[in-house]
């Protein structure tokens, strides 16, 4: 994201949407990404409809000029969401430290997907718009030392599938990755503008 806000020249925040993922449950990948990221941000909307309560709020109070456009204007929300497939079988952040390390071992055994989701929702019309990407990974075989190396480190306990593709214990072993690094970890360039274009109607 720094890229494009340096390359396009905006400025963004990050917010934290604080919500029950394990309480929203999906048969497939893509139903599961875009409902979670679809309830992130349902979320934060709520978070900024009070700050911005609290805001106008506080300049009445104080006598100031009322603003005719909302401070809401022009801003997009973006939330996002991620889970690996292997073997037929979705995986979200490792529960413990024995499932990441079972996670990682296995990547080499047949490659593994990611499935993300990327929503953009224009903050003062409330419209949406999303999209899905789908990467592949391979990997060849990691040895334990350098899988317990990297789950000692913890951040990819954080990761869906516990898997960090960009991290220098990791690279190593990728062979190939088909489509970008950037979409396998989560945010890819051109889902990012596709959704914020369409949110803006342009």
């Amino acid at each position: 994201m720094d890229s494009l806000a340096s390359q396009y020249s905006f400025k963004y925040e990050v917010l934290k949407a604080d919500i029950d993922e394990k309480a929203i449950r999906h048969d497939t990948p893509r139903d599961l990404v875009l409902a979670l990221a679809h309830a992130k941000a349902d979320a934060l909307l709520q978070k900024l409809a009070v700050a911005d309560s609290s805001s106008n709020s506080s300049s009445a109070a104080a006598g100031n000029a009322a603003d005719s456009g909302s401070s809401s204007s022009g801003t997009f929300l973006i939330t996002c969401d991620q889970v690996v497939v292997h073997e037929g079988q979705m995986r979200e952040k490792p529960e413990d430290v024995e499932e990441a390390h079972r996670f990682i071992h296995s990547y080499s055994r047949s490659p593994a997907q990611t499935v993300g989701s990327v929503l953009c929702t224009n903050v003062a019309t409330g419209s949406r718009h999303q999209t899905v990407e789908v990467c592949t990974i391979h990997m060849n075989d990691m040895p334990d030392d350098v899988i317990d190396q990297l789950i000692a480190e913890g951040d990819v306990l954080w990761c869906a599938g516990g898997l960090m593709v960009e991290h220098p214990l990791v690279v190593p072993y990728i062979t190939q990755i088909e489509g970008s690094q950037e979409s396998v970890m989560g945010l890819g360039k051109e889902a990012v503008m596709s959704v914020l274009v369409a949110a803006a109607g342009l």
